[in-house]
C-alpha cells in the first residue's frame, strides 16, 4: 500500500511541475539554512566538554572597583595568586596556573639552515608557562616523557604532536627528548614530553607548554612579577579542579579574607568561572579564548526556525490553494472506498517525498554554502555525513517538516465531499480558509520585514561605528611590531631611519594604539586631595612625545609628554580629570598623581580630550599615558598625504620594507593600516550584519515564490472573472490593480505586525553598544517601501499577464 503511495504521490507532483519546483526549492533553502546552524551550535556547545571531571573544572576570576564606579570584571588574575590560594585555601584537587607567552622559537640544527617560528601579535599565542598540574586538570595522551614530571624542572618545554613535527620534521616522539629550542633568542629549552594533539574543540588550545620553574632562573621573571598583586596581568590564568564534594560555594566563601589578606583595593573580589561558561562569557577576558556570544547563538537556531516555518507556511498556502484541481480526485478516490485516514497518508505520502527530495538536495548545496558564507562560519565546522548526530538532526528535521507541511493540507483535502465536487461544482474556499491563508501570508512577510529592519539598523549602527569622530586620526597610518623582545635601541634605530624618508611626517614609538583591543589598567590617585577616597580605576599606554601629535590627539590644556626613558610625569584625558576631581581640566595640570602599577608618582601635565580608546560597546574609560621606552612594542608612521599620489605612498611603504631587513633580518614585517585595525573592532558587528543579509534574503526569497505560485493560482481560479469585466470594460491597470491590491493589504499589516516586533529586539541588540545610533522612523517607512515593491515585482507579472488574456479564452466554457 504504502508503495502504491509513493507511486500516486510522485504522478501528482510530476504533473504539476511548477508546484513541486517551489516547494523543493523552498523547502530545500529552510532546511540548508537549519543544517549549516545546527552545524555552528553544535560545533560552539561542544567546545571543552571532552575533559574528566569537567564539571569541577573552575578559572578562578575576579573584579576590581573603586568607589562610585561599577566594577570592572577580569578573566586573568595577579601573577602569584595561583600559588598563595594552593597555599591558603582548601576544597581543591589541583590548583595551576599559566601565563600567556608570546615568543619566537628557534630551532637549532646542526650542519642545516635554523628554523625560525614566531606567533602571531594579534591572535593568541600557542605558547604558554604553565605549572605542573596543568596536565592533572588538561590531561593527555603521552606520546613520551612524563606527565608527573615533565614540568618540574626549570628550561624544560613539553610540545604537542603537530608542533612537534614542525619544528623536527618526522622524528620518532621518543628521539625528541633533550632536543634543543631556543625562545626569544636567548631562552634555552630541552624538549622533555610530547603529546597528542586535542581532536576535539578547546579554548585551551597550546602546543607549547614551557615549564614554570624557568621563571625564576630566567629573564622570564621580568614578563611575569610573581611578587607584585597590584598588576592584573593579562596573560595571567589560574584554574582549580575541586575536590569531589566541595561546592563552588564553599570555596567562594573564603575569597573575601584571601583578597584582604593578599590584594590592593577594597573592591577587589573573586570568583569561580565554571569551565563551560569560559567559551560564552564576553564580560570575562582572557589572552587565548574565542568568545561566542550566547544569545546571538539561539538568535541563529530561531532564524533558522523562523525560515523553515516560512517554507512550511508556502507549502501549505500552495496546497491548499490548488485543492480545485484536485477536488475530483479526491471525490473519484472516496466514491472508490477510500477514507479520510487513507486520503490524508496519501497526502502525507507526497509531503513526505517533496521532504526528502529537499534534504538530499540541501545536503548536496551544504558544502558550496560553507565555503560561500566561511567569513563568518567559524573554522572547524563541517558536515560529518557518517556522524549518528548527523543522521539523527536530519531525520528529525524530515519528519518535522513532513508533519508541520503535511497535516493542514491532508486534513482540509481529505475533508471534501464527493457529492458536491464529482457535480462539476467550484470548490470556493470558505472565509475561514480564506483568512487563514491569508494569515500565513502576513507571518511570512513579517519575519521578513524584521529582518529587513534588523538589517537597516545593524547598517546604521555600524555605519554610524565607522564613521563616528573617535577622538584622533586614523587614515594614513600604518603599525609595525617588531616584537617584545627586540631592544629600544633598535626599535629607536629603526624609527630614526624612517623619520629620514621624504613620505613620512612622524613616527612614535609606543606600546598600543589608541583604539588597541585591549589597554593595561591599574588605579591613579590624586596626592593631596581633600578626598581621601579619589582612587580610580583608569586604562593606560606607555607612549612617547610623537605619539599625540601622531594620532591627532588633542591638548585641552598643559603641554605634551617630554622625551623620557622612565616613567615621570602624566597627560590624562578629560574623563580621568573629572573622576580625579577637577572641574576644569587646566586645574589638573600641574597636580600630583600616584599610579598603582608601580606607585610611581608625577605631575600631569597635559590633558587631553576624550577620545574613543575602546570599541563603541564601551564608555570611554579614565585614560592616561606616560614614558618608558622599554615597554614599546608597536611603531606607528604617518605616511605624508598633502599633495601626495597614490604612487609615491607606494614609494615610502616599499622603502620601509627595504630598511626592515636591514635592522631585523630574522624577523619577517608585519604590516597593518590602522583603520583596517579600526574596522576590524567591529568585526562581530560586519558578521551580524552579513548574516541579516543573509537572513533577509532567504527569507524573501521563498516568500516571493510562494506568493508567485499563491498569485498564479489566485489568477486561474478569478479567469472567469476577469474575462467578464474586460468585457464590461475594465482596462488592464484596473484588473491588475484589483489583482494587486488584496496582497499589498497584507504586505501593510504585516508591517504593522513587524515594526514593533523589530524595534523590540533592535533596541535589545543597540544597548550592548555604550554608543549607538537612534532606530529611526524612516527604517519602518523604507523597509515598507521595499517590501511593497518586492510584493508588486512579484505578483505583477502575474496580474498582468492574466489582465491581458483574451476573455473569450477564459469565456469559452460558459
Amino acid at each position: 500500500m504504502f508503495k502504491s503511495f509513493l507511486k500516486t504521490g510522485w504522478r501528482s507532483l510530476t504533473r504539476n511541475k511548477a508546484y513541486t519546483a517551489i516547494n523543493i526549492l523552498g523547502l530545500a533553502l529552510g532546511i540548508s539554512t537549519c543544517l549549516v546552524i545546527f552545524l555552528i551550535a553544535s560545533h560552539e556547545l561542544s567546545y571543552d566538554k571532552f575533559h574528566p571531571g569537567k564539571e569541577r573544572i573552575y578559572r578562578i576570576v575576579g573584579s576590581m572597583q573603586f568607589k562610585n564606579e561599577p566594577p570592572s570584571q577580569k578573566g586573568y588574575v595577579p601573577s602569584p595568586l595561583p600559588m598563595r590560594v594552593r597555599e591558603q585555601l582548601t576544597g581543591f584537587e589541583q590548583v595551576t596556573g599559566f601565563y600567556n607567552y608570546y615568543a619566537k622559537v628557534t630551532v637549532p640544527q646542526a650542519g642545516r639552515e635554523t628554523k625560525v617560528f614566531e606567533s602571531r601579535p594579534d591572535q593568541p599565542s600557542p605558547i604558554i608557562v604553565a605549572e605542573s598540574p596543568y596536565f592533572s586538570i588538561f590531561p593527555y595522551q603521552w606520546l613520551a616523557g612524563n606527565a608527573a614530571t615533565a614540568l618540574q624542572e626549570p628550561f624544560k618545554v613539553v610540545l604537542t604532536e603537530s608542533v612537534a613535527r614542525n619544528y623536527f620534521g618526522t622524528v620518532p616522539a621518543g628521539d625528541l627528548i633533550g632536543r634543543e629550542l631556543v625562545y626569544n633568542d636567548s631562552l634555552h629549552l630541552t624538549v622533555a614530553g610530547i603529546v597528542k594533539d586535542r581532536e576535539k574543540n578547546t579554548d585551551f588550545g597550546f602546543t607549547n607548554f614551557i615549564s614554570f620553574p624557568t621563571v625564576q632562573h630566567s629573564f622570564l621573571k621580568k614578563d611575569i612579577d610573581l611578587n607584585s598583586w597590584g598588576v592584573w596581568d593579562y596573560y595571567s590564568q589560574a584554574m582549580v579542579k575541586l575536590a569531589p564534594g566541595v561546592t563552588p560555594a564553599q570555596v567562594e566563601a573564603q575569597f573575601p579574607r584571601f583578597v584582604k589578606d593578599n590584594m590592593r583595593g577594597e573592591g577587589n573580589t573573586l570568583q569561580l568561572q565554571p569551565l563551560a561558561d569560559i567559551h560564552f562569557n564576553a564580560d570575562y577576558q582572557d589572552g587565548y579564548g574565542r568568545k561566542v556570544h550566547l544569545p546571538t547563538l539561539y538568535g541563529l537556531m530561531g532564524i533558522a526556525l523562523f525560515i523553515l516555518l516560512i517554507a512550511v507556511v508556502n507549502f501549505i498556502n500552495l496546497s491548499t490553494a490548488q485543492s480545485i484541481k484536485r477536488a475530483k480526485e479526491i471525490g473519484i478516490r472516496k466514491v472508490l472506498g477510500s477514507g479520510r485516514g487513507s486520503l490524508r497518508l496519501q497526502f502525507f505520502s507526497e509531503t513526505f517525498i517533496l521532504t526528502l527530495t529537499a534534504v538530499i538536495l540541501s545536503a548536496i548545496l551544504l558544502k558550496p554554502v560553507l565555503i560561500a558564507f566561511e567569513t563568518f562560519i567559524p573554522a572547524g565546522v563541517v558536515l560529518q555525513p557518517f556522524h549518528t548526530y548527523t543522521w539523527l538532526f536530519l531525520l528529525v528535521i524530515a519528519l518535522a517538516t513532513t508533519l508541520l507541511a503535511g497535516f493542514y493540507p491532508a486534513r482540509v483535502l481529505s475533508n471534501y465531499r464527493p457529492v458536491t465536487t464529482l457535480k462539476g461544482q467550484a470548490i470556493s474556499p470558505t472565509p475561514h480558509k480564506n483568512y487563514l491563508r491569508k494569515s500565513l501570508i502576513v507571518f511570512q512577510f513579517t519575519i521578513s520585514l524584521v529582518f529587513i529592519i534588523g538589517t537597516l539598523v545593524v547598517g546604521k549602527q555600524i555605519h554610524f561605528m565607522l564613521n563616528t569622530d573617535m577622538g584622533f586620526d586614523r587614515d594614513a597610518i600604518i603599525n609595525l611590531r617588531p616584537g617584545r623582545e627586540q631592544t629600544p635601541d633598535k626599535k629607536l634605530l629603526f624609527a630614526q631611519k624612517l623619520q629620514q624618508l621624504p613620505g613620512v611626517t612622524a613616527v612614535s614609538l609606543h606600546a598600543e594604539t589608541p583604539a588597541a583591543q585591549r589597554h593595561a589598567g591599574t588605579s591613579i590617585k590624586r596626592i593631596g586631595s581633600n578626598q581621601p577616597d579619589n582612587e580610580i580605576l583608569s586604562s593606560f599606554e606607555f607612549v612617547d612625545d610623537q605619539y599625540l601629535p601622531l594620532y591627532g590627539i588633542k591638548l585641552l590644556a598643559g603641554r605634551n609628554l617630554h622625551p623620557s626613558d622612565t616613567l615621570r610625569e602624566f597627560v590624562i584625558n578629560a574623563i580621568c580629570a573629572r573622576a580625579l576631581g577637577f572641574t576644569d581640566p587646566r586645574e589638573a595640570v600641574g597636580q600630583m598623581v600616584q599610579v598603582g602599577i608601580s606607585g610611581k608618582k608625577g605631575p600631569v601635565v597635559g590633558v587631553v580630550e576624550d577620545f574613543y580608546a575602546k570599541s563603541f560597546h564601551e564608555a570611554i574609560p579614565p585614560f592616561f599615558m606616560t614614558t618608558t621606552a622599554k615597554a614599546a612594542r608597536t611603531i606607528s608612521v604617518k605616511l605624508a598625504t598633502s599633495g601626495q599620489q597614490l604612487g609615491q605612498m607606494k614609494s615610502t611603504l616599499a622603502a620601509i620594507e627595504q630598511i626592515w631587513p636591514s635592522i631585523y633580518p630574522d624577523k619577517p614585517l608585519e604590516l597593518a593600516f590602522f583603520d583596517d585595525s579600526i574596522a576590524a573592532f567591529y568585526e562581530k558587528e560586519e558578521k551580524t550584519a552579513q548574516l541579516m543579509n543573509t537572513a533577509m534574503a532567504i527569507a524573501i526569497f521563498i516568500s516571493c515564490m510562494g506568493l508567485f505560485g499563491l498569485a498564479a493560482f489566485t489568477m486561474q481560479q478569478r479567469a472567469k472573472e476577469i474575462g467578464i469585466r474586460k468585457v464590461l470594460g475594465a482596462s488592464v491597470a484596473n484588473i491588475a490593480s484589483m489583482l494587486s491590491k488584496d496582497f499589498l493589504q497584507l504586505v501593510l499589516i504585516a508591517l504593522v505586525v513587524a515594526s514593533p516586533v523589530a524595534y523590540y529586539f533592535m533596541h535589545q541588540w543597540l544597548d550592548n553598544f555604550a554608543y549607538r545610533t537612534a532606530i529611526s522612523w524612516w527604517v519602518f517607512i523604507l523597509a515598507g517601501l521595499a517590501a511593497i515593491v518586492i510584493t508588486v515585482c512579484t505578483i505583477g507579472f502575474q496580474a498582468i499577464k492574466a489582465a491581458v488574456t483574451n476573455p473569450v479564452k477564459s469565456l469559452r466554457s460558459e
